[in-house]
């Protein structure tokens, strides 16, 4: 698609310099598209993507020559994840804000916003991923289709589902939010049902008159007031959570902790006395006017207090004071948001998967492969021989020159005696890094191992070359010669190498080698002589056993 001659770009930044370079392209996005919310700000999202190095990646369309101010940004996030039925490495892709944010999308010029999703679309349909997820996307069904529909359906297939909680059956893919007008009264007054309203006047005069207090976190009080709020969250959902306890806890308490210092963090606590009731982490977007309920903790032994009632009410009443216009609950249908006067809206869950399983176009990611490469070596190390080999083809399948998984599959298969094909990656190791030592070594003992002795002199020669001292090459080399009946070029070998591992206090198995094949060779080649017989008048030949 084409507007006045110009394609669509589409460029991926990777690192944080050049990300830097872009805000203010992504704050100009943000502020113009309708559909941007929160969770794909400037301000929270960034700080959360830097916790994933080497992982999140933005794809940025522009109109026009690189410079080029961009017209939409879409934040992922790519993992690498091996199948337990296959054994094989794949790369899935999420949406950059997951397992922190409740909303996730793209932001755009609204002008081009379509286009934009088709090229972003047409880009990821050619990377290389077994899994797109695209968890609680909020956005328009017109750019929803103009991504999706650039997968092909000979490669992809795609499943929705839904995020119903089995435990108290909330649907998480419902959302709600409450518009506000212009007046805290007019709110309780036109918006709540009678009991609401007098439940919360009644509740909030007493914070008022001092009987329960409400204060909020600032700088000399936030990280107790995070430890507070996750502590009474801990105590009711903990139990729940599991074994997953802890890394909620974790990423949570690093969520609100960045938020805090991005300044978008609210975080107000009502108290009886010096006793904690509840706590309400509520995030704060000056630029959509909105107030968005991100978790809350109550004490639960005190049920007498509506804990969430009351600190809702505040924070609506204070969000109207300051010119907001919207109370997002964010997800989930929780009975108690009904009682707020909200409307509803939803969010899409989906994945997209290869048909196949395995990786569009059987490759993994680039960006992946030194992630993949560290598992394999830790496989080839505790002999899951299977695994480390499966993990090795794939990484040369995408990258044939990937030196480190040439040398360790050329390894793995020298030492199954699989010699042929262990010398082919030797080969190519040494010819695309001719000055690595170890290469030439390698491939010259695999030849050495086939019997190709020439040409296994000509490789540890080539060793000796490029490391003068390598001692491992040097008795190789005399190993080839003595095969090649070259008998005194590899006792000379031999006397050379014989006094620098004597002289380097070495007592290892190659001295002993070496002291062994030199004595064999000199005894093998050690002058002889003809003495006649004279009884039998026969001719014997008999060696000298002087050495």
């Amino acid at each position: 698609m084409t507007l006045r001659g110009m394609q669509m770009q589409v460029d991926v930044i990777t690192d944080l310099e050049t990300l830097a370079n872009v805000q203010k392209d992504w704050e100009r996005l943000y502020a113009a598209d309708p559909e941007a919310q929160f969770f794909v700000s400037w301000n929270w999202l960034v700080p959360y993507m830097r916790y994933y190095k080497g992982a999140w990646f933005v794809l940025a369309a522009r109109l026009g020559s690189p410079g080029s101010p961009y017209v939409a940004l879409m934040p992922l996030r790519m993992r690498t994840r091996m199948s337990g039925k296959t054994g094989l490495f794949f790369n899935e892709i999420s949406m950059a804000g997951n397992n922190a944010a409740d909303y996730t999308g793209a932001i755009c010029d609204p002008l081009h916003a379509e286009e934009a999703l088709l090229a972003f679309g047409r880009h990821v349909a050619q990377m290389g991923w077994a899994r797109l997820n695209l968890e609680n996307l909020r956005m328009s069904r017109e750019r929803i289709f103009a991504f999706i529909g650039q997968f092909s359906r000979d490669i992809f297939a795609m499943r929705e589902f839904s995020r119903v909680n089995a435990a108290d059956n909330v649907d998480n893919c419902r959302c709600f939010s409450a518009a506000l007008p212009d007046t805290f009264d007019g709110y309780l007054d036109n918006v709540l049902s009678t009991n609401t309203r007098q439940k919360l006047r009644r509740f909030l005069r007493k914070v008022d008159a001092g009987e329960l207090r409400i204060t909020r976190a600032d700088a000399t009080t936030y990280e107790r007031d995070i430890d507070n709020l996750l502590e009474l969250w801990r105590v009711k959902w903990g139990a729940r959570k599991g074994d997953r306890l802890a890394g909620i806890l974790h990423n949570n308490r690093r969520v609100l902790r960045e938020s805090f210092k991005a300044g978008t963090l609210f975080l107000p606590i009502l108290w009886l006395g010096d006793r904690p009731l509840g706590a309400l982490a509520i995030f704060v977007d000056p630029v959509k006017k909105t107030l968005l309920f991100f978790m809350a903790g109550r004490d639960e032994a005190v049920p007498s207090i509506p804990t969430g009632l009351i600190l809702h009410g505040h924070c609506i009443k204070l969000a109207i004071e300051n010119g907001l216009t919207t109370y997002d609950f964010l997800r989930g249908d929780e009975p108690y948001k009904f009682a707020f006067g909200v409307t509803e809206s939803k969010v899409d869950c989906a994945m997209v998967y290869t048909k196949s399983g395995r990786n569009a176009g059987d490759r993994l990611d680039p960006r992946s492969l030194g992630s993949i490469f560290a598992e394999v070596t830790r496989f080839h190390q505790e002999g899951q021989l299977t695994r480390a080999e499966n993990g090795y083809r794939q990484i040369l399948a995408s990258d044939p020159a990937h030196s480190r998984a040439l040398y360790g599959i050329g390894q793995l298969l020298s030492a199954k005696g699989d010699h042929r094909e262990a010398l082919a990656h030797f080969q190519t190791l040494a010819t695309s890094v001719p000055t690595s030592s170890k290469a030439w070594l390698r491939l010259g003992m695999e030849l050495q191992a086939l019997s190709r002795h020439i040409e296994a002199v000509d490789a540890f020669r080539t060793v000796l070359s490029l490391a003068p001292d390598f001692a491992a090459a040097e008795f190789a080399l005399a190993k080839s010669l003595a095969a090649l009946e070259r008998s005194e070029e590899a006792i000379a070998t031999l006397e050379g190498l014989q006094p620098k591992l004597e002289a380097a206090s070495r007592d290892d198995s190659l001295l002993a080698k070496t002291r062994a094949m030199l004595k064999r060779l000199k005894f093998e080649n050690r002058p002889s002589y003809i003495m006649l017989n004279p009884d039998r008048k026969a001719v014997t030949r008999v060696l000298s056993t002087a050495l």
